[in-house]
């Protein structure tokens, strides 16, 4: 593994190619996207702590059903989010409940959120929402709420040289493509960190994505090949190697 590690030094530049994993290309009828950036994550779990009673002798007045307070929580952050631009998305994709028995009143309930988009105050703006929207409900339904941040990682840009050498690749080629931002994280996120890093995306269709289903068109694939070729060697010719990569080339030889 430690002969396999890069230092920042060895790497000039990185593209990737990738499945969007989502509709926007196929609804406009393109075979490639530049991605500009990389979206931001956050992710919490909220434990909903209410009280356990009998389903049938506990009047609907005298309930603090943990489940009805967390399904109320966890609509509100789809509204939340509705109301933010297009690039900012909201999920609640883990739902747990306590005692989990037909007969008795949930008197716990956990879940985890999780919000994705382009721009970090967007993103905070979802979750403060959130955060005040939790306080009413816990006193309105007599429930607690608690909160725990799990993950807060920030949009990642990518490289302008490296957009612009793929932009530039398309536009020789005569390749009709869209700037995009990725709504999904992938190895550049990581890698552009350090280097010079791009991504280029091929349509999804139907927006599907790992699953069976997930197939993209061997035309879009062959277009967004020949783009990533040309941006490549354009990259080639102007980046100079950096002295460290130099160096261990002449020692292998």
């Amino acid at each position: 593994m430690q002969r396999a590690r890069k230092s920042a030094g060895e790497i000039a530049a990185f593209l990737e190619l990738h499945i969007e994993q989502g509709q926007r290309l196929e609804r406009a009828g393109l075979s490639v996207g530049v991605v500009t950036s990389i979206c931001g994550i956050y992710r919490e779990t909220v434990i909903v702590r209410g009280e356990p009673n009998h389903a049938g002798t506990t009047l609907m007045a005298d309930r603090h059903d943990a489940l009805l307070a967390a399904a109320e929580l966890a609509l509100a952050l789809e509204r939340i989010a509705r109301a933010q631009a297009d690039d900012v998305v909201a999920t609640v994709g883990r739902f747990s409940i306590a005692p989990n028995a037909t007969n008795i009143i949930p008197g716990t309930c956990e879940f985890v959120l999780e919000i994705r988009g382009g721009d970090s105050a967007r993103i905070h703006a979802v979750r403060d929402r959130f955060a005040a929207t939790s306080a009413r409900v816990a006193l309105a339904r007599g429930v607690v709420v608690e909160r725990t941040e799990l993950l807060d990682q920030a949009p990642q840009p990518l490289a302008g040289s490296v957009m612009e050498a793929l932009e530039q690749a398309a536009r020789t080629l005569g390749i009709a493509h869209a700037t995009l931002p990725s709504m999904a994280g992938h190895d550049a996120t990581h890698i552009a960190s350090f280097t010079e890093a791009g991504m280029l995306f091929v349509p999804s269709l139907g927006g599907k994505s790992h699953c069976p289903e997930e197939e993209s068109r061997i035309e879009d694939i062959g277009q967004a090949a020949r783009i990533l070729f040309a941006a490549t060697v354009a990259l080639d010719a102007q980046l100079q190697a950096p002295p460290e990569a130099a160096q261990a080339r002449e020692e292998e030889q």
